[in-house]
């Protein structure tokens, strides 16, 4: 196999060559003066061509850079051609909120498919159900739950693994497992008369406790800090927020921390200040597994 890089890599395409022993190439690009994106292959793929790039930032250009060098391939390589998409942009765009609008996510997928992709790997989708809907080749979405876990072990004490509603609890459930942790999710709570929003965990008490709150994006932080602010008030110990995404806009990181959360940690599909935790070795299992469902 060859691995290429894209400049948005991030670093894992490296990594990834490294922990499959392969050749790792990187991908010619230049911008022309009135804006358009050039790319070129400069070598001929050895096999299979995996091909690495996260789609942030900007999300447009980087998926023009993906799509082109997903065509320039189609061309030179006598094998398949797999992406690695870390980041995938426009996932969150997965259904018609209103009417006359796209479903963005079906658009990139099927692009990519059209122009010759064989496979591909994504890490912690919003929704991964879109991979089926919208894709024909095989396909795998690996979350980095045993590299989040092993992060935190020897760092907390007594931890309680929480996800941010009832339809992240699997992604809880996972990096709990590693831990050793119970885990639960936490539930929005409005008061009728004052207005005031409430968020506690479903079932579990949260005092005394090391809360580690985990989900797939932290864009704004608004949802995380005031998750912070209601678990810190009904007597945790401390609070730390995990993301496999760090997104982080509008000042996100000051409110976490304002909020009361000791520590913040994501992985490096995003490059961000607190990108801690690579998601290299689970992306290399994921497309292994990949490999052997397309023989």
């Amino acid at each position: 196999m060859t691995v290429y890089s894209l400049e948005a890599s991030n670093g894992i395409a490296a990594q990834l060559a490294r922990q499959l022993g392969d050749e790792l190439v990187f991908l010619e690009k230049k911008t022309f003066p009135d804006g358009e994106v050039y790319v070129r292959v400069p070598s001929k793929p050895r096999g299979v061509a995996i091909l690495v790039s996260s789609m942030y930032p900007s999300q447009e250009k980087r998926f023009l850079e993906l799509l082109f060098s997903v065509e320039a391939l189609s061309a030179y390589a006598e094998g398949s051609i797999i992406a690695v998409v870390p980041y995938l942009a426009f996932a969150r765009q997965d259904k018609r909120f209103l009417e006359g609008e796209p479903i963005s996510v079906k658009a990139v997928l099927k692009s990519l498919e059209a122009l010759g992709l064989s496979g591909l790997v994504t890490v912690d989708l919003h929704q991964p159900r879109v991979l089926g809907e919208y894709l024909s080749v095989p396909s795998i979405n690996v979350l980095p739950a045993e590299e989040i876990a092993g992060y935190f072990k020897g760092k907390v004490s007594n931890p309680l693994v929480l996800a941010p509603d009832m339809g992240a609890l699997e992604r809880a459930k996972r990096v709990a497992e590693h831990l050793g942790a119970e885990f639960d999710y936490l539930v929005k709570e409005r008061d009728r008369v004052t207005g005031e929003v409430k968020i506690y965990p479903k079932s579990l008490d949260v005092a005394g406790k090391d809360v580690i709150i985990v989900d797939d994006i932290i864009s704004t932080g608004g949802t995380m800090a005031l998750a912070a602010k209601n678990v810190l008030g009904s007597g945790a110990k401390s609070v730390k927020a995990v993301c496999t995404h760090a997104v982080m806009v509008q000042g996100a990181l000051d409110k976490l921390y304002y909020a009361g959360i000791e520590e913040v940690v994501a992985t490096d599909t995003v490059p961000s200040p607190v990108s801690k935790v690579s998601v290299a070795p689970s992306v290399a299992r994921g497309l292994r597994e990949l490999l052997e469902q397309m023989v």
